[in-house]
């Protein structure tokens, strides 16, 4: 009788076999919620670096007061050495449309192994010169 009793008390091999597939499919999807959380930190952080490098390049146009029409581009080489280099900015700085002293000045980067990412930022800047209104009253007095 004691060794029927110590023989129900154990585990069979096809019962501990069971419980570990059931253990390896576990850690396997904890496995892979720890790659999409590890990718998501990656992409976060790549996200915040485009779009500080956006206010530097930004901030740029705003110290030149009223930026000059056209397209420019580059990368970070000159002012960051070795530190963003999948990362590429272009700015376009296009009339407003409706006010002679205002710019729209739009900055994008690209980023990624493939520079395939990108973050864009827009603003307008409006010239810190007076525009000539004695022209426009003169025009309209008959």
């Amino acid at each position: 009788m004691n060794i029927l009793r110590r023989r129900a008390r154990a585990f069979t091999l096809l019962e501990v076999m069971v419980a570990m597939a059931i253990l390896g499919i576990a850690l396997l999807g904890l496995l892979g919620l720890h790659h999409q959380s590890i990718q998501s930190v990656i992409r976060a952080q790549q996200t915040t670096r485009a779009s500080m490098l956006a206010q530097a390049v930004m901030t740029e146009a705003e110290l030149e007061r009223f930026p000059e029409l056209g397209r420019t581009s580059g990368n970070f080489e000159a002012s960051f050495p070795g530190e963003f280099k999948d990362f590429r900015w272009e700015r376009a700085v296009e009339a407003s449309g409706m006010f002679p002293d205002v710019r729209k000045v739009k900055v994008l980067i690209r980023y990624g192994p493939t520079l395939s990412q990108s973050f864009s930022l827009v603003e307008f800047v409006h010239s810190p010169i007076p525009p000539d209104t004695n022209g426009l009253r003169q025009g309209a007095t008959p």
